[in-house]
């Protein structure tokens, strides 16, 4: 039947089946939508404290006494923690959250709609696509735990969203800066199985 009541089937997918196995393009970009809604929020947060620490002159917030949310008198400058919220403020923002949300969220769920495809071209290339992207964003979290910064900076990489050298190569001894470029990698090759899947589907 090619009419609407043909569609009107109920689906019995349990959760796990659903949001975890799925290949439906719809199901696939409410969970980009979803992940890098998560992600963010905590790219938000990051940028919220740095603006708490320009608000006034000088240091109150980054010290290397300790991390504060309360304006502190005493505080020595912590340049390695605002290196690192400048780093992974960047880094989420781009390639965990912009465009994983347009193009993997909204791509996938109104291309196939716009140009009358019942999928994309490749179902499961999108459910793996959309898996490489979630491990890219678990390594870039586990970057920002690990060490780095030469060790008793504390943690995470502190080299600009850029990730360039010398500050990635050199001035980086912790493997925070190798579980940066990991997730980065990750998340190009999450776009670029996706932009492969969807020039595919409208050609």
């Amino acid at each position: 039947m090619a009419n609407a009541a043909a569609h009107g089937h109920e689906d019995n997918r349990g959760f796990f089946t659903r949001w975890f196995m799925s290949t439906n393009h719809k199901d696939i970009g409410i969970l980009y939508l979803f992940t890098a809604g998560i992600v963010g929020f905590i790219a938000v947060a990051f940028s919220v404290y740095m603006r708490l620490e320009l608000m006034e002159p000088g240091v109150q917030y980054m010290c290397q006494e300790g991390m504060s949310f309360v304006a502190q008198d005493n505080c020595t400058p912590n340049g390695h923690l605002w290196n690192v919220f400048i780093t992974y403020h960047g880094v989420l923002m781009m390639f965990f959250v912009i465009i994983p949300a347009l193009f993997g969220g909204f791509g996938n769920y109104f291309m196939p709609l716009h140009i009358g495809a019942p999928d994309m071209a490749f179902p499961r290339l999108n459910n793996l696509s959309y898996w490489l992207y979630v491990a890219g964003t678990s390594l870039g979290v586990v970057s920002l735990l690990s060490p780095g910064g030469g060790g008793d900076l504390g943690t995470g990489a502190g080299v600009g969203w850029v990730l360039y050298a010398p500050l990635s190569t050199t001035y980086e001894s912790g493997y925070a800066m190798d579980f940066a470029i990991f997730a980065v990698h990750l998340s190009g090759a999450s776009s670029i199985l996706g932009a492969i899947n969807i020039i595919t589907t409208f050609l």
